[in-house]
């Protein structure tokens, strides 16, 4: 057993730095994998099954994600023949995800809890450096009763990973934690972030279907950027606009937003180039002048600032300097 474990580290490790073409083709099978299982898609994965089959030493997020599909579809037997003894993280997380569905607290419990003789406590857990493992434990202790243990860990995946697809219900136990406590301003301070990620993430989800069902056009991912821009995720708001204007170089639109981007970041130089882009491309544009106006406005010359906010009210602009 020590020798098979030894062996499957040793082929972790020699996964780690695959080739450039090969480190990129398995990144955007995960994305596409990941993106399958939190859209409620599993068959899209299902459908890849003779090449899973085929790898002789699956890469174990991948072999996660291929479990939790098999165990969406029924067939938690062949999940379980995927996922083995569970030893690397993503596959104990999916073993742990599986075990709450079926009601095996105690299970999940074993794969995501920290071990006793590691010294273990309500402020830890068996993968600290994965958020997703704070939200399971904390949601089996909460389906078993504790909250008092279940808090802390929930706080910390909230911390960690504030707009994760799980985020909603964890906020909805912490909720749930609040009015057990008897902490009516925590409640109601915790069932806004509640309510605000739920909104967040309804959005969210209708976005990634619109941009999956028209994968050529670029508005979709430009639906997206502007959410993550409302959380200031500006790195992530960029990764979805240079997507669309590798769709279209021509999308005045992104190549706007694309300009506030980089404004919010402190690239005021990329900024002011985006900006004189997008009025090349568009002259109509109404945010740009907004966005020239804050440049300006950040950069102290009041006067310049003045003149482009007017122009951005001219054009119907309603948002404030």
């Amino acid at each position: 057993m020590i020798a098979a474990l030894v062996a499957a580290g040793l082929v972790w490790v020699a996964q780690a730095a695959p080739p450039a073409d090969a480190a990129a083709d398995l990144a955007a099978r995960i994305e596409r994998w990941q993106a399958a299982i939190e859209l409620d898609l599993p068959p899209e994965i299902l459908r890849e099954r003779t090449w899973f089959e085929a790898q002789r030493t699956p890469d174990p997020r991948l072999s996660a994600l291929f479990a939790r599909a098999l165990h969406a579809a029924g067939d938690d037997e062949a999940a379980a023949r995927v996922l083995g003894p569970a030893v690397a993280a993503p596959l104990a997380l999916a073993a742990a995800r599986i075990a709450l569905d079926r009601d095996e607290i105690a299970l999940a419990l074993r794969h995501v809890a920290a071990p006793a003789s590691a010294g273990a406590s309500a402020s830890t857990t068996r993968f600290p450096d994965e958020p997703e493992c704070w939200l399971l434990e904390g949601r089996a202790r909460a389906r078993g009763g504790d909250l008092t243990r279940a808090e802390p860990l929930l706080a910390e995946f909230v911390k960690r990973a504030p707009w994760h697809v799980d985020a909603p219900a964890a906020w909805f136990v912490l909720v749930d934690c609040a009015r057990a406590n008897g902490d009516a301003a925590e409640t109601t301070r915790r069932e806004n972030a509640r309510l605000k990620s739920a909104e967040w993430h309804a959005f969210y989800r209708a976005r990634r279907l619109q941009a999956r069902e028209s994968p050529r056009e670029p508005l979709p991912r430009l639906g997206l950027a502007q959410l993550w821009m409302a959380v200031e995720e500006l790195d992530r708001a960029r990764s979805e606009l240079d997507a669309a204007l590798a769709l279209d170089a021509r999308f005045c639109r992104g190549i706007e937003l694309l300009g506030e981007v980089e404004r919010r970041a402190g690239r005021a130089a990329e900024a002011r180039a985006r900006c004189d882009e997008a009025l090349a491309c568009d002259p109509q544009l109404t945010d740009v002048h907004l966005t020239l106006a804050r440049l300006a406005r950040d950069a102290g010359n009041t006067e310049e600032a003045a003149t482009s906010f007017a122009r951005y009210r001219e054009r119907g602009g309603t948002k404030e300097l």
